[in-house]
């Protein structure tokens, strides 16, 4: 029998960054299974909270005095907005952060830490979910990029996840005026009160082992 090693992950490490690995990871370790509880940052958290797992690699420094937070990767990708191909907007490539003022919007769901990184950066220009025409809530980057494809709205995402549709022309990026370029981290977080499993400390030595493979993705 195969030892489990049982990770939580956010939708973003979970569905674009550690599936890139498990071929290597299974190479290497043919004795066990790799289990993805793929959810929102904040349900991760709670989960290494409660012990349900031992660990998460999700994107905000969630802390507790249970849970401790490392840097896993930093700046390891860029929140960009996208717009449909054939929106106002994408004619201008550039627009002022208030012109979203009113503009059709789908966020990321409760809990999301992209959701709760754009919102921050909005209000810091004043502008509120309220501000928006919110029309969905999604709770994957697929969605979200395909709902944008098909004109539903504007969206903020991570643009390792929406290079294919800028590629193809499927969805357009747009510019935001006087805004830096907005680069996240990712985090490794587990429960301080409970010991390790090896084989979750040997998962997690892979994980920083591998960082020049996905940097380079």
């Amino acid at each position: 029998m195969k030892n489990a090693v049982h990770i939580g992950a956010s939708s973003y490490t979970g569905e674009f960054l550690l599936p890139q690995l498990i071929a290597d990871w299974e190479k290497q370790n043919p004795d066990t299974e790799l289990k993805l509880d793929i959810s929102d940052s904040s349900l991760v958290f709670e989960q290494v909270i409660s012990g349900d797992l031992e660990a998460g690699v999700i994107g905000m420094p969630l802390e507790n005095s249970n849970v401790k937070a490392d840097i896993f990767l930093s700046n390891y990708d860029e929140l960009i907005l996208i717009a449909p191909s054939d929106h106002p907007f994408a004619k201008k490539g550039e627009i002022a952060i208030e012109d979203l003022n009113g503009q059709d919007f789908i966020l990321r769901e409760p809990g999301s830490a992209t959701r709760m990184w754009y919102r921050e950066v909005l209000a810091t220009r004043g502008i509120t979910f309220e501000s928006l025409n919110v029309v969905a809530e999604l709770g994957s980057y697929p969605a979200i990029i395909k709902a944008v494809e098909t004109g539903s709205g504007l969206s903020f995402v991570l643009r390792k996840c929406a290079e294919d549709a800028i590629e193809m022309g499927r969805v357009k990026e747009l510019r935001i005026k006087d805004i830096s370029p907005l680069m996240g981290n990712l985090y490794i977080i587990y429960n301080t009160d409970m010991p390790l499993s090896d084989t979750t400390r040997r998962f997690i030595s892979f994980l920083e082992a591998e960082k020049p493979k996905l940097m380079a993705a």
